[in-house]
């Protein structure tokens, strides 16, 4: 393994870490397959990373260090780069294999300026994981920024994680994306009084999209707008091979104000695909409801979105009850 220690005192310390361990790669001096290592000194690192090497990376904070002692921040947006894969302000291409980021803060600090609505241009992602090969696992990692926090495909995992944005917190067209233990707040929007989003699911047809197990849903209240755990673009359908609105929400505590139809189809003027079914569409268990003075409630799920789906019993025990059960065939699972 290649161990290496970075401070945030050197320019574009992460940057040329990574330009190091391509050039070790290409000279011989390691191999492509050699795990590397890199140690993160507490500050803030002010760069965008790109990482998309087929050497497997652990990067995480030193030992004792808090998640938000160890900052990564940087301005970028759809206005300035296009797509998911370069506006970020940390981006894992299509080479990684395995990925392990620990304990420290993605910051994209684009402000949204454009006024009329949820628009492409203010799209301005904290992490994009662009790989299908690969997985990705997170761990004790703080993501924030406004527009599309967090983009994921292929295979990822997330544990004790927090979330922060105000529409699409967390998107992409994945086969599993995994959250456990994880904190999603949709923040009020800094323009004004929009609807904040949490969740917005492109996943790979007839695969899991994104499961959410034992996390915990909250948001600022809105004055005339709503908040939704999730919406669909309208986009999905039997004949496409990604698109698919796949969301699971198992045991998780969801705040009183969120909208409590939960997914949002712009009054059902948007297709949303598949019908909710046991193993994809929107779908959930055993959610929980917070209200305003802290206390927990059984969820009255009579006012959900008609196109969703609540888990049986059985529905969770077969497929849902462990990790193990949801993780199972898939690059997750050796963790």
């Amino acid at each position: 393994m290649l161990e290496m220690k970075i401070s945030p005192k050197n320019v574009a310390a992460i940057a040329s870490s990574i330009k190091k361990i391509k050039e070790m790669v290409k000279s011989g001096a390691i191999e492509h397959k050699t795990p590397v290592h890199i140690v993160m000194e507490p500050g803030i690192y002010a760069e965008q990373v790109t990482y998309n090497l087929s050497n497997p990376l652990v990067l995480e904070s030193v030992n004792g260090a808090s998640a938000r002692d160890v900052v990564i921040q940087v301005q970028n947006c759809e206005k300035f780069h296009k797509g998911p894969e370069t506006r970020a302000a940390f981006i894992l291409g299509d080479n990684v294999t395995n990925v392990t980021l620990r304990n420290f803060t993605i910051l994209n600090t684009h402000v949204k300026s454009i006024i009329e609505g949820s628009t492409l241009e203010d799209s301005a992602e904290a992490l994009s994981y662009c790989g299908t090969r690969g997985a990705l696992f997170a761990e004790k990692m703080n993501f924030e920024g406004h527009q599309n926090v967090v983009y994921t495909q292929g295979y990822s995992s997330f544990k004790e994680c927090s979330f922060k944005g105000d529409v699409d917190v967390i998107w992409g067209n994945p086969v599993l994306a995994y959250f456990e233990e994880c904190f999603v707040h949709v923040a009020e929007d800094n323009r004004g009084d929009f609807n904040g989003y949490g969740v917005k699911s492109l996943a790979v047809a007839n695969k899991p999209g994104f499961v959410f197990n034992n996390c915990r849903f909250t948001c600022d209240r809105r004055k005339k707008s709503e908040c939704y755990v999730m919406r669909t673009e309208g986009k999905g359908s039997a004949y496409s091979k990604e698109n698919w609105d796949s969301i699971a929400l198992i045991n998780c505590m969801v705040s009183e104000y969120f909208n409590e139809e939960f997914g949002w189809d712009d009054d059902h003027m948007l297709e949303v695909h598949p019908r909710a079914n046991a193993k994809c569409g929107w779908r959930e268990y055993n959610t929980k409801i917070v209200k305003a003075n802290g206390t927990v409630e059984e969820s009255d799920t009579c006012m959900r979105n008609v196109k969703s789906y609540l888990l049986t019993d059985n529905d969770y025990t077969e497929g849902y009850a462990s990790r193990y059960l949801i993780l199972k065939n898939t690059p997750l699972s050796n963790e």
